[in-house]
């Protein structure tokens, strides 16, 4: 642990791997510190816990002060991965945290001047590393400035996707096309052709707690396989992670049901006034003409209009049914800085072989 003054003097960051520390200074900050429920103090505890010791990615937790104000500026939850001898900085992630932010303090920085001072500090606390990649920065969430996303200049390949709910669930069908309507009913007419399903929400685990978890792997390894694509999220640590998060009372499950086969299945975050939803499967082949995905999306927007909650963010990704649905894509930013000539390599290599793939995937890409 060390406390680093930038050049300008006016912010000091110190850089630990005590998580039990850096969640303490989280909590002290309050609730509205988590601008996203992805920096809760809860959901990083859990991730620190068990998906970061899976890929041996370590704490690399930085506290950034105001020296002017004496008061806490920003507080960083990153992690160092060595990857193909690249030590590579980035947030606690892993492809579970949708969007990315600092916990921001009562001196957080709100000009483009102020975050790149206090960002500076906060490289100057660090490790011997080689390259600082932070994806998916929103511009604003809760009402607040990003400030890392005041300094990035790179876009994200993908999108937030979040709408404000209106009052009541009619007013909120009165919001959309007469299309998505006349389809939304349809929807519940070929629903109801192959028996007619039930919809409920859980925001505490249950006796088929385990068994609905292993549905929505199922579910989601079978879309993911269809693209090509690696599935993660049921690997032990991934499942342990989402399973825990649920026991703590940040998620909820939301389920559609047909006799005693499920439907659909949907894992969705609880944060203040918002629900943001980073997983949605259904079992797909007869049940894909009552589009169950959009049906039950549409259940959990209702759910939380009558429970009183005021956003609806379905996560990242620039799928259609999430702007039918009424969510407006945002966009999101990548704040990339090489500290090393390898860490200039290593984002060459990004920029060489992007194509949606991950950083850590282009390190390891294969030469043609």
């Amino acid at each position: 642990m060390r406390w680093t003054a930038n050049a300008a003097g006016r912010y000091l960051a110190e850089a630990t791997c005590d998580s039990e520390l850096f969640l303490q200074r989280a909590a002290a900050l309050g609730p509205s510190a988590a601008i996203t429920p992805f920096q809760s103090p809860d959901w990083l505890s859990t991730w620190l816990k068990l998906l970061g010791p899976s890929v041996a990615a370590e704490p690399l937790l930085i506290t950034v002060r105001d020296s002017f104000r004496d008061e806490i500026a920003m507080l960083l939850p990153l992690v160092v991965r060595r990857v193909c001898g690249v030590a590579l900085v980035e947030f606690a992630d892993l492809s579970v945290s949708d969007y990315n932010v600092p916990l921001l303090g009562p001196a957080a920085p709100s000009t483009p001047e102020a975050a790149a001072a206090a960002f500076e500090a906060a490289l100057a606390a660090m490790p011997d590393v080689d390259v600082v990649r932070l994806c998916n920065l929103p511009l604003t969430a809760g009402g607040k400035v990003n400030p890392l996303a005041l300094l990035a200049s790179t876009p994200s390949s993908t999108v937030r996707n979040v709408t404000t709910l209106p009052r009541s669930w009619d007013d909120y069908l009165e919001s959309r096309p007469r299309k998505f309507r006349k389809a939304l009913r349809q929807h519940h007419r070929a629903l109801d052709a192959l028996g007619g399903v039930r919809v409920r929400m859980m925001t505490s685990p249950g006796d088929d707690t385990a068994h609905l978890f292993g549905k929505l792997d199922q579910f989601q390894r079978a879309r993911i396989a269809a693209l090509g694509k690696r599935y993660l999220l049921d690997r032990p640590a991934y499942a342990r992670f989402y399973r825990e998060v649920f026991s703590r009372g940040q998620a909820m499950l939301s389920v559609m049901e047909s006799g005693d086969s499920v439907v659909a299945v949907a894992y969705s975050l609880l944060h203040r006034q918002s629900c943001t939803t980073v997983r949605l499967a259904h079992a797909g082949a007869e049940w894909n003409r009552g589009s169950p995905g959009i049906v039950l999306a549409s259940e959990i927007i209702r759910w939380l209009i009558d429970s009183g909650i005021e956003q609806f963010d379905l996560g990242a990704g620039g799928y259609d049914y999430k702007k039918q649905l009424g969510c407006e894509p945002q966009p999101l930013m990548v704040l990339e800085k090489a500290l090393t000539l390898k860490g200039r390599m290593a984002l060459s290599a990004w920029s060489t072989y992007t194509g949606g793939r991950s950083l850590v995937q282009s390190l390891t890409a294969k030469a043609s």
